[in-house]
């Protein structure tokens, strides 16, 4: 990976090659900010620009941002006046800054290969057609040692809703939408890159009532705007660490949910009636969890709300048996 040299540098940007927009979110990021500024600066695309937000920094998040800026007139730094908290807040500061006609996100901790976005970019504009692009990533841990891949096996798990184009490359069809409300969402904040212009106003914008789900709201809302390609190759490394997992689980689960409810009102306005079932299946068994995880935590009105939730969306008996024993201590295995 390149390193900052500190020396000044101002790339050469082609006319010809559209200008790409990578937006950063931050918030107390020094440990592995410079990585991952490096993985952008350093792509063997050079038409691109740094969009980092902070939200209200205490460390040298800010003092680091600005050394790059002295070094690289690619980089640019917005600052919150206040905090945001919630991930949507911080990234949609900086959406209306964006220049570029791509655009595409990176996580503080994380960083991108070096020809992620040569590689997405030219896809798009060889298909004008597709309103994003998006690759597999390599999970690895805070040392940056591979773990596992992302999608191993998307490509057959998804094998309905892909037309494979060429080597490793695939056209998402016009039901992909079904496929990630149902299954799980294939794009990831750090594989995606969005041509802005294709989708409709108003589409790239993060979800502010979610706590951790706004990505993957928006990456199963780009499947109603058009056809998607995926790039079966690791083209960035997402970074599992402990500073970066959830530990609000019950708050996942309520954004799953939120999620997931969203979703089955998107296919009914939009006539998308062949996974239904599946779909509320899904709904009833995160309502079921969810009840689960109310009642260990002694909360046995909201417990009790989400069984019969369950029972709603599925009809299945066990869920008022569960619904029955909300008020009940929990007996743990």
């Amino acid at each position: 990976m390149t390193l900052f040299s500190g020396l000044p540098m101002n790339h050469h940007r082609s006319s010809s090659s559209p200008l790409v927009t990578v937006v950063m979110a931050c918030y107390n990021s020094e440990r592995y900010l410079r990585e991952a500024i490096d993985s952008v600066l350093g792509q063997t695309y050079g038409n691109l620009e740094l969009l980092v937000v902070d939200d209200c920094s205490t460390d040298s998040t800010v003092d680091i941002v600005q050394n790059y800026m002295k070094a690289d007139d690619r980089v640019r730094l917005i600052q919150r006046a206040a905090r945001g908290g919630r991930p949507a807040v911080t990234k949609n500061s900086a959406l209306e800054h964006i220049r570029g006609q791509f655009v595409c996100f990176l996580d503080h901790d994380d960083y991108y290969g070096p020809e992620k976005i040569e590689v997405l970019a030219g896809l798009l504009q060889e298909n004008p057609d597709c309103v994003a692009a998006f690759h597999d990533i390599d999970l690895v841990d805070g040392s940056g040692v591979f773990l596992s891949r992302y999608l191993d096996g998307f490509p057959r798990e998804a094998q309905d809703y892909l037309k494979a184009v060429s080597g490793g490359v695939y056209v998402c069809d016009d039901r992909f939408f079904n496929f990630q409300s149902v299954h799980y969402a294939a794009l990831h904040t750090i594989s995606v890159m969005i041509a802005r212009e294709r989708i409709s106003a108003g589409c790239l914008q993060f979800d502010t009532q979610f706590k951790v789900c706004d990505d993957t709201d928006l990456w199963i809302r780009l499947g109603l705007e058009g056809k998607m390609i995926y790039v079966d190759r690791p083209l960035a490394s997402y970074r599992q660490h402990s500073s970066n997992i959830t530990r609000d689980l019950l708050g996942a689960q309520e954004d799953a949910i939120l999620c997931l409810l969203s979703n089955f009102r998107r296919m009914q306005a939009n006539g998308r009636m062949a996974d239904m079932a599946p779909l509320k299946a899904r709904i009833a068994h995160y309502y079921s969890d969810a009840g689960w995880a109310y009642r260990r935590k002694r909360e046995s009105g909201k417990s009790l709300l989400a069984y019969l939730n369950a029972w709603r969306w599925s009809r299945a008996p066990r869920h008022l048996v569960h619904a029955a024993k909300a008020f009940l201590p929990p007996r743990e295995s």
